[in-house]
């Protein structure tokens, strides 16, 4: 079941398998006027760095970890035909999976790899034979992550990598972290939402955040709901109950991967503030200035991995 973040006054029809090829669809250029598939890049990049920070602090709470590297991949198969040229020019790709995103800090990072690289072969197998027996070729590059995030946890990983036109070998150490993914949906619209094993944040939301600490405080919430694996409520009762803490536990991921959830509510704040709609919107979630006082009281200090917000920890009954 999906869980938006952001309570909405019309339901989506959209599932995490439509999402899963989120180039697809171009996104609406940004304020700067950059090409679209470079905006969707930089917003790649600032989604790899916090979604591997939260995983990682999540991991501990998680009802399954993977081997977690922090890359994210990319190919050219996932663009719509008559964009691919014009893609291939921007981006500088070929046929192989390009690494769109590394995260700060990852073993990816660690191990030199770089954005632009070319990934030719990983263990050995060559991308090009792995991308003839992927049933879905657009969705090639969510596969090949798929595959390391699959590799024995503290194996090392050998990866042979082309750039520049050279090819050099790179040995990558994963690390456990949250199996949980995260991805980014084109649309126009605010909005997050979760499922049992993956987080959509929406290129909307990511322009709408003004730094980092907002981003991760969402996107925190949503991986609150993968880590108690909320599904289906009960009843209306429930589901606030489910949404507070998974504001409580977001937050506190937040802050344990190292981001400031005190400056991060701020996109509560503003959000209310430009919300016309919120009169009419779902009773599921507390407003939110309540949920920003809730957090603010609860989720701002403790220990790391955080324990509020955790199932069978319900937070107060004030909306």
């Amino acid at each position: 079941m999906q869980r938006n973040i952001i309570p909405t006054l019309f339901k989506t029809s959209a599932t995490l398998v439509a999402f899963l090829a989120l180039f697809v669809a171009p996104i609406a250029e940004a304020a700067e006027s950059h090409p679209w598939p470079v905006t969707l890049r930089e917003q790649m990049a600032r989604i790899a760095d916090i979604g591997f920070r939260l995983d990682l602090a999540a991991a501990p709470l998680c009802h399954s970890t993977m081997s977690g590297i922090g890359l994210t991949l990319d190919h050219i198969g996932a663009y719509q035909k008559s964009d691919q040229v014009a893609v291939a020019q921007l981006l500088g790709m070929t046929d192989s999976p390009q690494i769109a995103a590394i995260a700060s800090g990852s073993p990816a990072d660690l191990a030199g790899l770089r954005v632009g690289d070319d990934l030719v072969a990983i263990d050995g197998v060559s991308t090009a034979s792995l991308f003839a027996v992927t049933p879905n070729q657009s969705l090639f590059a969510d596969a090949l992550e798929e595959r390391l995030g699959a590799m024995p946890p503290g194996r090392a990983i050998l990866l042979r990598l082309r750039r520049g036109g050279q090819e050099r070998e790179a040995t990558v150490q994963p690390i456990p972290i949250c199996s949980a993914r995260f991805l980014i949906k084109t649309n126009k619209g605010i909005d997050a939402f979760s499922d049992s094993k993956n987080v959509a944040i929406s290129s909307s939301l990511i322009e709408f955040a003004q730094n980092d600490d907002e981003l991760a405080l969402v996107a925190g919430h949503e991986l609150g709901h993968v880590v108690n694996q909320d599904g289906d409520a009960k009843g209306l009762s429930d589901r606030r109950r489910m949404e507070d803490r998974a504001d409580l536990l977001g937050a506190g991921l937040a802050r344990c991967a190292g981001y400031n959830p005190a400056r991060g509510v701020e996109f509560w704040l503003r959000y209310n503030a430009q919300d016309w709609l919120r009169l009419f919107r779902s009773p599921s979630h507390r407003s939110p200035k309540s949920r920003v006082k809730l957090m603010r009281e609860y989720a701002l200090n403790g220990p790391c991995p955080p324990t509020v917000g955790l199932v069978g920890q319900v937070a107060g009954n004030g909306r």
